[in-house]
């Protein structure tokens, strides 16, 4: 009985052809983006030309020195499809909340909480085992807050990048990028933490001056980089207000009149998924698993 009640919902077949098309689509998504998912390091997939092409990974490099890193990131390219554009859209703004996220104040398991707790322990230390045990979570917690700060300024330099080369896709994404620029506190602020812009407009960090400024001056470091008014608060603010508050069809510069007679049918899948994922994994986990057991029970 209860295999003759969920046949009518497909057969073994029916669902296999479900999975080969998904697969398919999403081999054919990630090229769009240029991503590799290969486990070859002898190639790479680079998306800065508008289509796949691979190269050497000794031409791929990042280029840096012992005082100053760079972290522009990967150059983004115009993309190619509506659905490719919305997904790198969304994929970079989150990524640049996701980098600001360790770094604010507000966020409970922040990189300053975690580094004022490890120079609490230090002070308590009393036994030359436990201060060198200490010294060392120390300096753990002040690598930690560098890092972070590269991977905010990398995750800002890419959100700014694939803007910049989508800008005149609509009037929405120019002002959201110029809304992003103007995030950031001025110069003369970054530059006491070694933050600054190189001649390209990428913000790069100078990790032996930040190195410096938290040894001397951890207070300056920790406000203009998590504080209230900090990069990070306001940079994270301004990429989830542009995620919050702009339609699908304003961001990709289309009418939902338009789109329904050009039938742009990816902009309607864009927003059904969307939806659907903002419950989290556990929608994801529970369509594919309800899809499993309907396979088996057929």
């Amino acid at each position: 009985m209860a295999v003759g009640a969920v046949s009518s919902y497909g057969t073994n077949n029916a669902y296999q052809s479900w999975v080969d098309n998904a697969n398919a689509d999403k081999e054919k998504l990630e090229k769009e983006l240029g991503i590799d998912t290969s486990d070859s390091s002898d190639t790479k997939t680079s998306s800065t030309s508008g289509t796949s092409s691979t190269s050497s990974t000794n031409n791929t490099s990042s280029s840096s020195s012992s005082s100053s890193t760079s972290t522009s990131g990967t150059s983004t390219s115009r993309s190619s499809s509506t659905s490719t554009f919305l997904l790198s859209y969304k994929h970079n703004l989150t990524s640049l909340e996701s980098a600001s996220e360790s770094l604010r104040l507000s966020s409970r398991n922040n990189v300053f909480s975690k580094y004022e707790t490890a120079m609490r322990d230090l002070q308590r230390a009393n036994t030359d085992e436990d201060k060198a045990s200490a010294q060392a979570a120390v300096d753990k917690a002040q690598e930690d807050i560098i890092a972070a700060v590269k991977d905010f300024a990398k995750a800002y330099n890419s959100a700014v990048s694939f803007l910049e080369s989508n800008s005149d896709r609509s009037s929405t994404v120019a002002r959201q990028l110029n809304s992003l620029k103007n995030a950031l506190t001025t110069e003369d602020a970054m530059a006491r933490i070694g933050l600054s812009f190189d001649k390209s407009g990428n913000l790069e960090v100078d990790e032996d001056k930040l190195k410096k400024t938290l040894n001397e001056n951890y207070n300056s470091v920790k406000d203009i980089m998590g504080g209230q008014f900090g990069l990070a608060e306001r940079a994270a603010s301004k990429a989830t207000y542009i995620l919050d508050h702009a339609s699908v069809e304003k961001i990709a510069g289309v009418t939902e009149k338009a789109s329904k007679a050009n039938s742009i049918s990816d902009l309607d899948d864009f927003e059904i998924f969307s939806k659907f994922a903002l419950g989290g994994a556990y929608n994801l986990t529970n369509y594919y698993a309800v899809g499993s057991m309907l396979n088996t029970l057929v």
